[in-house]
């Protein structure tokens, strides 16, 4: 950790005392029914000042715990969920772009000195800023329009000088809206698959390999990979509408048709590439007029080992389960219960119960109340969960599947779920 970043985790440290005296001036908050009630505003707004003041100067992480909010926004009540939104977009507004003799210095080093020939014009204002890097609107000497994702400079460095800080920040942020959850151990994935998204060869190749999986698929769009050297990922631009814009004021039909191209890349990927995409958030995603959804960001993606069930597939076998003992037999088969370990059939299945309430119908309509159901079960079944043993594959793919399904109840609209899922795990 970098010595600047010492007085931010020491004023990070602060914030579960503040929290813990703002919690019994509040009544004593404990369970997340009420942490999550309007009447906790006041407790959350000075949360959200103290956590966000000390957040202020990191990039990637700011970014990953914009993603983590995102997800859980939609559990809790809006004037709260507003709270952090309008406090993390204003730090995300003060992360400005790189500096833009560093980005050149960048493309330089991994491009070569006349670098500028690859391109017939490059716009050096970037269009988008991301987690890691920035991306650069550029046109090829042949014409075709691309997108140019350059990584910042010293990006790896300042990842793990900046990685406790921010574990720190998303633990902590967990134990308000959740607080039965392993908080810290959900931060800690987070930043250690961010840290696997520098490896722009490792994405680059992920990319390829799943828009060859899509092809003329007739709905999806894949950016084609031009060319990755280094720092550098140059790929065929995607117009369309972004998927945040559609959340925001986007009308019934074009929820409705993101929410099945969603629920159906969750399924169909893993069959048709081999992988699942690893980070569906809204900003990487686009919805384009003819109906097709473009896809972007390639850096977290979970790779599935052939001739091996599919996490998915076993999260159906958990969901569909119609009794508690067939839930134990699905979970000893799986090898979710080890050996020895003594089972209550009706604890477990409280513990899918409302996450598997999506399965049991052809179609569902997914929303706040939905999710915020789910988590509150999740939380009040968490003890019984912890006899589990997730396998490191399920837990990748249940969290990708986990920020998918928030996507959807952002979008809040009703997809035919099971019959995307049976349709391409029935195999």
């Amino acid at each position: 950790m970098r010595i600047q970043a010492l007085p931010r985790l020491a004023r990070l440290s602060a914030i579960p005392l503040g929290v813990g005296r703002r919690m019994a001036v509040a009544g004593g908050l404990k369970a997340l029914g009420r942490l999550t009630d309007e009447a906790s505003l006041d407790l959350h707004e000075r949360t959200a000042d103290q956590l966000f003041e000390v957040l202020g100067g990191l990039k990637g992480g700011v970014m990953k715990f914009g993603q983590v909010l995102s997800v859980y926004e939609t559990v809790l009540p809006p004037s709260i969920s507003a709270v952090y939104r309008e406090r993390l977009a204003g730090l995300q507004e003060a992360a400005r772009p790189e500096n833009a003799a560093r980005v050149r210095q960048v493309l330089e080093d991994d491009l070569g000195p006349d670098w500028q020939r690859l391109f017939a014009s490059f716009d050096p204002e970037p269009v988008a800023v991301a987690s890691l890097g920035q991306v650069h609107r550029a046109v090829l000497p042949d014409g075709r329009p691309v997108a140019v994702k350059v990584q910042y400079p010293g990006a790896r460095a300042q990842l793990l000088d900046d990685r406790d800080l921010t574990v720190f920040a998303m633990r902590w942020f967990t134990s308000l809206v959740a607080p039965q959850l392993d908080g810290k151990a959900l931060a800690t994935e987070l930043m250690d698959g961010l840290a696997l998204e520098l490896d722009y060869a490792r994405e680059a190749e992920a990319q390829a390999a799943f828009r060859a999986g899509l092809l003329d698929d007739p709905d999806y769009v894949v950016p084609e990979v031009v060319l990755q050297e280094g720092r550098v990922i140059v790929s065929s631009w995607l117009d369309g509408t972004p998927l945040a814009r559609i959340i925001a004021a986007g009308g019934p039909e074009e929820r409705a048709r993101a929410g099945l191209l969603l629920t159906r890349l969750m399924f169909s990927a893993i069959p048709r590439t081999g992988m699942m995409h690893g980070d569906p958030h809204p900003g990487n995603f686009r919805l384009f007029d003819d109906g097709r959804l473009g896809v972007l960001d390639f850096g977290a993606m979970y790779r599935h080992e052939p001739g091996t069930p599919s996490p998915l597939h076993k999260w159906m076998l958990i969901h569909l389960a119609e009794d508690p003992e067939e839930l134990v037999a699905v979970l000893r088969e799986m090898g979710f219960l080890r050996p020895g370990v003594r089972a209550d059939g009706a604890r477990l299945k409280a513990l899918f119960e409302h996450s598997g309430t999506a399965v049991r119908d052809e179609t569902f309509h997914f929303d706040g109340a939905y999710l915020r159901a789910t988590v509150e079960g999740m939380t009040s079944s968490m003890q019984v969960g912890l006899s589990l043993a997730f396998p490191p594959d399920y837990v990748h793919a249940q969290r990708a599947l986990g920020v998918g399904i928030g996507v959807l109840c952002q979008l809040d609209t009703e997809v035919p779920f099971q019959r995307e899922a049976l349709r391409w795990l029935a195999d």
